[in-house]
């Protein structure tokens, strides 16, 4: 099974997807982790995105050639791309359980993407609401099928709704 918790930069997606990590005991990948590690030799930011989709697949493709789990905090924030993934998924026998992370209350939102801006890491580029709008030029969008967590719920009642949809 492949878990992707996906959402716009400061939804919750890397707090939820630790947190289901350690109830699930599944290793979690996180995008972030992959573009700050190639940050430093190569400068173009649409390189770097390309880079750690391409790694994805092919790191997708051993998981399920495994048949192991793993959970994914990748950001896959347009619809087609999801879809995609969906199809690709499904043509190799895996299994694709979405996730969307919102946060519905902006304050919160806003506050979560400021204490980025302290010391933003290579891929916390946006560190305020504005910009975030301003980047993204259709709504944040929920996908049928798909399960939408509020990051401003307490974190115990997300995962438990994440894990009453995954079973």
């Amino acid at each position: 099974m492949i878990i992707l918790l996906r959402g716009r930069a400061g939804t919750g997606k890397s707090t939820l997807s630790n947190e289901l990590a350690k109830r699930l005991a599944y290793p979690v990948l996180h995008k972030d982790d992959i573009y700050d590690t190639i940050a430093g030799s190569v400068q173009e930011h649409s390189v770097r995105n390309r880079i750690c989709f391409d790694f994805l697949y092919r790191f997708l493709a051993d998981v399920i050639s495994a048949k192991a789990h793993v959970i994914l905090d990748f950001g896959f924030n347009q619809p087609d791309d999801v879809l995609r993934l969906k199809s690709w998924v499904a043509e190799r026998d895996g299994v694709l359980a979405t996730i969307h992370c919102h946060c519905s209350d902006e304050r919160v939102w806003a506050q979560r993407l400021a204490e980025r801006s302290v010391n933003p890491l290579p891929n916390q580029r946006i560190t305020d609401l504005e910009t975030l709008h301003s980047h993204y030029n259709a709504p944040d969008a929920h996908m049928a099928g798909e399960l939408s967590v509020d990051t401003v719920l307490p974190i115990e009642s997300s995962i438990a709704t994440i894990l009453s949809f995954l079973s």
